[in-house]
């Protein structure tokens, strides 16, 4: 059989039977010179004698051995190399001679052609033969652990990545545990405000970059698509997710294929058609549902009665590999419903879930909560405190107490015409709920929407009334403003009441004394107090923010306000921010600034010109001033309008819910704690339903309402107190666990991006802004390494600092997506690099070594799971991993060290460190990680232990 013609790469093993047929003589290619009849080799034959020789390429075989530490060099334009790996066996076949090579890093195994293969001496072999490195290796020894530790902290946590936010350490946290755990069915169940979001985006990221996931459906109410599609790309540059009924549509079902990413509104999915349609989809490999409280199941005795949105989940479960719920408050006080939402995580686990009161800790494998009270900064502060919230009265006038009273009036009338018509009314009643919250808003908005309902009425266009809900919640105000009301009266006598209402509040509004209040009292002081000073204005409603954007606009100049509404593209708001944040004093800002904007870096002063009727709207409104990076102590003006029952009912509202939060955070308390109230409230909020309340309020009176506010805030406190005792068992943001493993900080970066312009020949020619920015020049060498145009400027501006490269557009940000970071990355990670073994001069580290290892664990089907980079200090015959010198080691610049170790002690050294790095493996292996690979990174000895000797070289 005709054997295949490879070229043999130097460096490549081979082997030939001498003519006497007893014997075998193996050497290495030192080269090939290609012949027209055939190729011959040149080479370095080491048995039965060391000589240079030429030989035919046919005359030879493989010289490998199993076990060789080898780096793939397959030829050809284009061809990456697989690495460096180890071969396990070797064939023929069909007379080719294959060795089956293990790729550590890949995960992946390969029969190769051996003419390929070049041979290199391993971590291991380096080490425990004590061979000796050049005197660059023991920087380079440093630079290839920070690689492989940088590269690694970034995939177990995300924190390093091209992201527009800063994570928080519980942020990590979250996203380090599940990942660590193996198995990615998990209920995360924050407190509100803590980012769902961001930890979704975070854990989105981490999981492909690790190529687990491909295929995502994330699932939301109805309202929240598009703000969950805008936050995915401007924040984690996810731009691959498509809305399902918006950015595309299925008529086929084969067409799902042509969709990974897919956002969809439960309530659209759980639908008849589409959800046939979306059961013949491909399986994905993750589902996720936004508030995942509101797929409900209860039990009553052995039935079982579900929900379309819960069947909706329960159908899609046999699709997907992976589930995720997302829900602060999953409990709600009924455990049938909550043991129903961790069936579908953990189907397999449902005789023990069916137990769950005897058993609660089984909570901590599939349920994950941070605690708002407990959340701090990198440096361990309390982020959520130091706030003052200052209520401002409304005087009462002649015109305002006449207005109220004729408004009452007319909504009276508005909602028993609604009732009198049962169900087809409601949209009436809506209509008036409306109108009260305009007019507890503004005498602009409520005047402009009585003018509208009249001009309709007399236009006499007989279209019914708009019942399409918003398409963003977060637009809610600035859709009710544009809502369509019917062009028939609601009731006898319409047009004569809008008319008598529209001559008050035009009297109102020309007696304006909440905008006096507003302009005077507040601005006014605020400014007289320091003319500098940024105000962020809130309200509910379009109008009122032109309304308010006039008034300012003649006080301080136009140039002075910017508005921030759900009309404008996301640029379009960066744009406003960043002119109210460089020259502006006032930004306007409608829900759609209440969240995904922030502004705590250059403003601490906020005015909520209405109170929305919603609890949380107002606490998001608060976040965007009350957050990390906020150095000033936030105000808060609260404008309360006394004459109006909607206003005071309002007031009521807040009053009872701010009592209550108050005293549980004091119980549960020693101490008071600002977070702990936020974390309450929003636990409270969610769970009683204020809007049905305020909406039953007008017939009800201030007595009746105050009593049903009362009992709702009774009932929610119940349920809050039962989810709070059963959450203690839920897996939470502990500091502990990463203690253990090799943190990884900006100074690390820093760290490794200069070694790194050294050792390559990058030059650094400016450093300025607190040496956080860097003008460096690349060396011809490397603009062709990148594949950059030898056209291409040489000279760019670097920064690891994320804020800087945001005010500098020409700033390249030295993040884990840039290029030139991989660049440095992938470098130092190569074989050919050097740093594999070295001499340190490290008296911090003690006598002994110092080794890397990337630790890997797989799926009990073998895919990879998780991987872990491990630095392994070995003094006295006993290890320590993770040791905080080695970290403060990785910091500096490494010494080389002129001791050359004896063999024998650095068999010893590597035994301990061996079997430290297995521990290591087994203790963190359980039924979803079972151990896949240890490859070591680099070695190196540490100061002169006893077994050194002085080197002839020094």
């Amino acid at each position: 059989m005709k054997p295949l013609r490879l070229n043999h790469v130097p460096g490549c093993w081979v082997s030939q039977t001498l003519p006497s047929g007893q014997s075998e003589r193996r050497g290495i290619v030192k080269m090939a010179i290609a012949k027209e009849a055939e190729d011959q080799l040149q080479v370095h034959w080491f048995s039965p004698e060391k000589k240079l020789a030429y030989v035919d390429a046919s005359a030879v075989r493989s010289g490998f051995q199993n076990g060789m530490d080898v780096v793939d060099e397959t030829p050809g334009s284009g061809v990456r190399s697989l690495g460096q790996g180890v071969i396990m066996q070797q064939r023929t076949l069909a007379g080719s001679e294959q060795v089956l090579v293990d790729f550590p890093e890949r995960g992946e195994r390969h029969w190769l052609p051996y003419q390929y293969l070049r041979q290199v001496k391993g971590v291991k072999h380096r080490f425990v033969t004590a061979s000796k490195g050049e005197a660059h290796d023991a920087e380079r020894m440093r630079l290839r652990m920070l690689a492989h530790a940088i590269k690694v902290w970034n995939e177990n946590t995300g924190a390093l990545s091209h992201l527009e936010i800063e994570p928080l350490p519980h942020q990590i946290h979250l996203v380090h545990h599940i990942l660590a755990s193996g198995n990615f069915n998990w209920l995360i169940a924050d407190d509100v405000g803590l980012g769902k979001t961001i930890e979704t985006g975070m854990l989105l990221h981490a999981l492909r970059q690790r190529d687990l996931v491909k295929r995502i459906l994330l699932i939301t109410p109805a309202g929240l698509t598009k703000q969950w599609q805008e936050e995915l790309y401007h924040k984690f540059k996810l731009e691959d997710f498509e809305i399902y009924g918006e950015d595309f549509f299925i008529n086929e079902p084969r067409q799902w294929k042509m969709h990974d990413c897919v956002i969809g509104s439960m309530d659209r999915l759980k639908q008849g058609g589409h959800l046939e349609s979306l059961l013949q989809a491909e399986p994905w490999d993750l589902v996720i549902f936004d508030e995942g409280h509101r797929l409900s199941r209860r039990q009553y005795g052995q039935k079982l009665d579900s929900s379309e949105r819960y069947d909706l989940a329960k159908n899609l479960r046999s699709q997907t590999k992976h589930m995720l719920l997302l829900s602060a408050t999953p409990h709600q006080g009924m455990q049938d419903k909550f043991v129903a939402l961790l069936e579908l995580l953990r189907p397999e686990r449902r005789t023990e879930l069916m137990a769950l009161n005897l058993k609660p800790e089984i909570l901590h494998d599939m349920v994950f909560r941070n605690h708002k009270a407990d959340v701090t900064d990198a440096e361990g502060n309390f982020i959520f405190q130091g706030k003052i919230t200052k209520a401002l009265q409304v005087p009462s006038s002649p015109e305002s107490i006449e207005f109220d009273k004729t408004l009452q009036n007319y909504l009276r009338k508005g909602y028993d015409a609604g009732e009198a018509l049962g169900r087809t009314g409601n949209a009436i009643g809506f209509v008036m709920t409306v109108y009260r919250k305009l007019a507890a808003s503004s005498a602009a908005a409520i005047h402009r929407a009585l003018c509208n309902r009249l001009q309709r009425l007399l236009d006499d266009e007989a279209n019914g009334i708009s019942e399409e809900e918003p398409r963003d919640q977060r637009y809610l105000g600035e859709w009710e403003e544009q809502f369509t009301s019917d062009a028939r009266e609601f009731f006898a006598g319409e047009v004569q009441l809008l008319k008598d209402l529209i001559a008050e509040a035009a009297a109102l509004k020309a007696n304006d004394l909440k905008l006096k209040l507003f302009i005077e009292d507040i601005i006014g002081r605020i400014h007289a107090a320091n003319a500098d000073e940024k105000v962020l204005i809130f309200t509910e409603y379009r109008t009122t923010q032109n309304y308010l954007r006039e008034a300012l606009a003649d006080h301080y100049g136009s140039d002075q306000v910017e508005l921030i509404n759900g009309s404008m593209q996301h640029a379009e708001r960066r744009e406003a921010i960043k002119r109210f944040e460089e020259q502006g004093r006032f930004l306007i800002s409608t829900e759609a600034g209440g969240e995904g904007i922030n502004l705590q870096s250059k403003c601490h002063v906020m005015v909520n010109y209405d109170l929305p009727w919603n609890p949380m709207r107002l606490v998001q409104r608060i976040g965007r001033l009350y957050r990390y990076g906020q150095k000033k102590k936030v105000v808060v003006f609260n404008i309360q309008q006394t004459d109006s029952l909607d206003q005071n009912i309002v007031d009521l509202m807040y009053e009872r819910i701010d009592s209550v939060v108050t005293d549980l955070a004091e119980v549960q308390r020693h101490e008071f704690n600002e977070g702990l109230k936020d974390e309450i409230l929003g636990e409270l909020a969610e769970l009683i339903d204020v809007e049905d309340i305020l909406q039953q309020a007008t017939k009800l009176g201030i007595d009746r309402t105050r009593e049903r506010i009362d009992e709702a805030l009774k009932q929610a406190r119940t349920a809050a107190a039962k989810q709070r005792e059963l959450f203690v068992h839920a897996a939470t943001s502990d500091p502990n666990e990463l203690r253990d493993e090799l943190e990884i900080t900006v100074e690390h970066l820093y760290s490794f991006v200069l070694g790194m312009f050294e050792q390559l020949g990058i030059e650094v020619a400016e450093r300025s802004h607190k040496e956080r920015l860097l003008r460096i020049r690349l060396s011809e060498q490397v603009m062709r390494d990148m594949g950059l145009s030898p056209k291409a400027s040489q000279r760019m501006d670097v920064t690891l600092d994320r804020m800087l490269a945001a005010n500098r557009p020409d700033t390249h940000m030295l993040d884990l997506n840039s290029k030139l970071m991989q660049y440095l990355l992938g470098k130092a990670c190569e074989h050919d690099f050097g740093g594999l073994a070295a001499m340190l001069k490290a008296p911090e580290l003690g006598e002994g070594a110092l080794l890397g290892a990337m630790l890997r664990w797989q799926g009990p089907q073998g895919k990879r799971m998780r991987q872990e980079f491990v630095a392994i200090q070995v003094s006295d015959g006993k290890a320590k991993l993770n040791p905080a010198k080695a970290s403060q080691w990785l910091l500096s610049p490494a010494e080389h060290s002129s001791l050359i170790p004896d063999p024998e002690a650095s068999k010893g050294l590597f035994k301990v460190a061996e079997e430290t790095a297995n521990k290591r493996l087994a203790d963190a292996s359980n039924r979803y990680l079972i151990p896949e690979n240890l490859d070591w990174a680099a070695a190196g000895w540490t100061q002169a232990n006893i077994s050194f000797q002085q080197s002839k070289y020094s």
